[in-house]
């Protein structure tokens, strides 16, 4: 073959192989990777909630401009957690606090671990400068026992020094292009890879669409996708119990040491674990394939003596599907609607004995 022939041949392929991903992008993988994170990550195009999510009009302040605006403002609660406290399901349930309850709420995040977040703001001083009445952990239910279940969570394990610097350092956030956007986007090539990887391991593995995303079928209808009604779609990692069970004595016991901590400096200490999707929508699975309930709510109810408070959240939004609600947690994402966080929010303030 010629050197011209060569450079046509290699040319045309080119032009087909980006031809094809523009068309196989711009037809399906994008509008899948638009939509929510299991939508993404099991490259699944779904219909839309027919529950429209909500705007407040009154918002919590994040650490990061608390530190910018020069530290003046006090606030009734410090929450700190994972992606359920920093927007995950397109709502903040802090706002929700905000705008019903007037309750003045500042969010914390470090290294997204709560309880090491917590000890960089008490070790560097700055929770005594904000002197909250009440600090919330959060933890997605499948991380609790990672984050606090394997081992005693020393308060000074984490210097002055090391949490000074957690507190000076730069809160800017880097501007991240809109990697979807435009006519041929940089992510385009591995988006296309992983759908046509994931449509054949979907083919092998009926019951997942991804490696990341498990699919099944309820047996009642809990979301308001048209023709999604009754499908439960979940992250993989929610199964990670059948594996590595919750020592809830351990995470009871590191939650206690925290608690009194706090409850010297006057502050009550609330946890909150965000229940995983498929462990609240278990009851209502069709097909469990032997995998037994997870065990990690009813241990940490049994779990004695409790020097904070626990929310159970997995008790009060099973109740609430018990009476028919939907739409608790988005259809094709990992996290709670504004409607679930709303639920939880009612019983939490509840606590809050300034409020009455």
């Amino acid at each position: 073959m010629s050197s011209r022939k060569y450079v046509i041949c290699v040319t045309s392929l080119l032009y087909v192989f980006i031809i094809l991903n523009f068309t196989l992008w711009h037809c399906i993988t994008r509008q899948a990777f638009a939509q929510k994170d299991l939508n993404r990550l099991g490259t699944l195009i779904s219909t839309e909630s027919l529950t429209q999510n909500v705007k407040y009009s009154k918002h919590h302040t994040e650490f990061k401009d608390y530190i910018s605006s020069g530290m003046k403002e006090s606030f009734d609660v410090i929450t700190i957690g994972d992606s359920f406290s920093n927007g995950g399901g397109y709502t903040y349930y802090q706002d929700y606090l905000e705008d019903k309850y007037g309750i003045k709420c500042l969010n914390v995040r470090f290294v997204y671990n709560c309880l090491d977040d917590l000890y960089i703001l008490i070790n560097s001083g700055m929770l005594d400068k904000i002197n909250p009445k009440v600090v919330i952990l959060e933890s997605v239910e499948r991380s609790v026992q990672g984050s606090l279940g394997i081992n005693k969570i020393d308060s000074e394990s984490i210097s002055g020094q090391k949490a000074n610097n957690f507190m000076h350092r730069k809160n800017e956030q880097k501007k991240l292009r809109a990697l979807s956007s435009g006519i041929f986007s940089s992510l385009t090539v591995q988006a296309n890879m992983d759908l046509i990887y994931n449509k054949l391991y979907h083919i092998v593995n009926n019951e997942r669409l991804s490696p990341e995303v498990y699919i099944t079928e309820l047996n009642r209808n809990v979301f308001t996708n048209p023709g999604y009604e009754h499908t439960l779609l979940h992250y993989y990692f929610d199964l990670n119990y059948m594996t590595a069970p919750v020592n809830a004595e351990t995470v009871n016991m590191n939650l206690n040491n925290a608690a009194r901590i706090l409850r010297e400096k006057g502050i009550m200490l609330i946890f909150m674990p965000c229940a995983d999707k498929y462990d609240l929508y278990y009851p209502y699975v069709i097909n469990h394939n032997g995998r037994p309930e997870n065990n990690f709510f009813p241990e940490m109810r049994r779990v004695s003596p409790k020097e904070y408070v626990f929310i159970d959240t997995m008790k009060i939004l099973r109740d609430a599907l018990e009476r028919g609600e939907q739409d608790i947690y988005w259809f094709g994402d990992t996290h709670w609607s504004w409607k679930g966080a709303e639920l939880v929010c009612d019983e939490l303030v509840k606590y809050f004995d300034w409020l009455n």
